[in-house]
């Protein structure tokens, strides 16, 4: 094979991994890490009740883990930085089997809306699971700047907004 042509061969790969790497930067990439973190996930939090909870306090962190049947971890929850941190958590509510759960897919910040995007898993249909009552939820750090509407949604999970 002649010089000219393992050049040429060597520039066509050069261009080819240049393209694809341009490629892969110019795709949103969500910012999950420095906008949100997921803290802890329980299949048994107490929190019989679907929905969201805020958490912008100390304080607040206090009283919830007072509340009786409440069984997240406060160890867990005791290390979060109220002056730069929120917590956020997402209760599925009561059911009735084993196999369900909610966990943070990414974080997206766009104008003042900070969104979160969850993954909910549930059994597979026909499954053979315990009977047994569980409240799944999942408790998630947010930034508390730069956003004045904080919205929870996933497939499956009806959308939820919060304003401050």
């Amino acid at each position: 094979m002649g010089m000219g042509r393992v050049l040429t061969i060597a520039l066509v790969v050069s261009v080819m991994a240049l393209a694809s790497a341009c490629a892969n930067q110019s795709e949103p990439q969500p910012v999950t890490a420095s906008l949100a973190r997921q803290v802890t996930a329980s299949a048994h939090c107490g929190l019989s009740a679907p929905g969201m909870l805020y958490l912008s306090k100390a304080d607040d962190l206090r009283r919830l883990t007072e509340l009786p049947g409440q069984a997240l971890s406060p160890s867990s929850l005791s290390g979060l930085d109220f002056s730069r941190e929120h917590l956020v958590i997402v209760a599925l509510g009561q059911k009735t089997t084993a196999g369900y759960g909610v966990s943070l897919d990414f974080a997206r910040l766009s104008g003042d809306e900070l969104r979160l995007e969850m993954v909910l898993q549930e059994p597979p249909a026909g499954a053979m699971v315990a009977q047994v009552l569980t409240t799944p939820c999942v408790a998630i750090a947010v930034t508390s700047r730069g956003w004045r509407r904080l919205t929870v949604a996933g497939d499956g999970l009806p959308s939820m907004s919060r304003h401050r």
